[in-house]
């Protein structure tokens, strides 16, 4: 019965409008295009009352886009950055945004597939100096999530032109450590070929009706804590928050997990060997509870890091009111009091 209520549920005419906030007024909406001809989706927030400090860039994470780090009025770590008096930008890498080719034509072109080395050498270089050109700032300083914290790591073992400081969220530089993506990504990378693009977007929203019909469904149990964040907030990222994933993305990462190691496509590059390089500050943090990106994987990233940098575990034995999940630092409850206060600190203590 409560499964036939479902399934009529999804029929239903504005089943997902209940889930949808427009942008606030105040959100300018930016689409810089990459060399290879992505036009990325950017979202300004003017700093309040004044800017105090270097502007700030949020990346997400994987089968993600912007709104992860800009969900609504009440979890937005985009526009707390705004009200603390950062300039702050969210980016929505591809495949949000339109395609146009390598030549720049004037009609988007069907999507093709893509890697994480196209995000760190195209999306995050784009959008770091689409930052700098509109403010005028010499450097930005760049919060990434889970894959966002990736690319960031790559961008900064490549060079890191542009960035002041750096915050890694929840982001495994190891996947050969024991989690559930053991069992998931293999499969799944297995079943699938190279440059494809997984329409998950319109897919996700889909299980917003069934969420509630588990007592602890599989979202719980990998992607959230409910102490931190509730179902609720869960079905917005859902509906809002989602976005298509790239089967390339998929094996390079399947391939960290059989191997232990997060390498450029032609294998040129170790990535983490690469953060032994970087100079700019970084401040790392893993969730005690987070089963997607445990906190041996997260560590692994720190200890790779051979410039100025800290760590800091979200969990109840460090003052939190409750062990963080791995969407909790992005959008839980309590992020803005028991978490993004110290992002902050760390930038602005870095912020020569």
């Amino acid at each position: 019965m409560a499964a036939a209520t479902a399934a009529a549920a999804l029929l239903c005419s504005g089943c997902f409008g209940a889930y949808l906030e427009p942008l606030p007024k105040e959100a300018e909406v930016h689409h810089p295009r990459t060399p290879d001809g992505w036009d990325l989706e950017m979202v300004r927030y003017a700093a309040r009352p004044e800017a105090k400090g270097r502007p700030v860039l949020l990346c997400h994470g994987i089968n993600a886009n912007g709104r992860n780090m800009d969900l609504d009025a009440r979890h937005s770590i985009a526009r707390w950055f705004a009200a603390h008096g950062r300039e702050a930008w969210t980016v929505s890498m591809r495949p949000s945004g339109a395609y146009y080719g390598k030549d720049g034509g004037t009609r988007p072109l069907s999507k093709p597939g893509f890697s994480l080395d196209d995000m760190m050498v195209q999306d995050i270089p784009t959008a770091v100096d689409y930052v700098r050109k509109v403010t005028g700032a010499p450097k930005v300083d760049y919060v990434g999530h889970s894959l966002g914290g990736i690319v960031g790591y790559g961008y900064l073992g490549r060079g890191g032109q542009g960035v002041g400081a750096a915050v890694i969220l929840g982001s495994p530089m190891r996947l050969d450590l024991g989690t559930p993506v053991d069992l998931l990504l293999p499969q799944l990378a297995g079943m699938l070929g190279a440059g494809w693009t997984l329409p998950m977007k319109g897919v996700a929203p889909l299980g917003v009706p069934m969420a509630d019909l588990f007592p602890e469904n599989l979202q719980e149990l990998l992607l959230f804590n409910p102490e931190n964040t509730t179902r609720e907030t869960m079905k917005r990222l859902m509906v809002e928050g989602t976005e298509d994933v790239s089967t390339s993305q998929l094996q390079q990462l399947a391939l960290m997990l059989k191997t232990g190691e997060l390498k450029s496509l032609d294998g040129t590059l170790d990535y983490r060997q690469a953060l032994a390089t970087v100079t700019t500050p970084v401040l790392v943090v893993a969730g005690k509870r987070d089963r997607l990106a445990t906190v041996p994987a997260v560590k692994a990233g720190y200890r790779a890091l051979g410039g100025p940098k800290e760590w800091k575990i979200m969990g109840v034995e460090n003052g939190a009111r409750a062990d963080y999940g791995h969407m909790d630092m992005v959008i839980g409850d309590r992020a803005d009091t028991e978490l993004w206060p110290a992002l902050l600190d760390f930038f602005d203590r870095h912020a020569r």
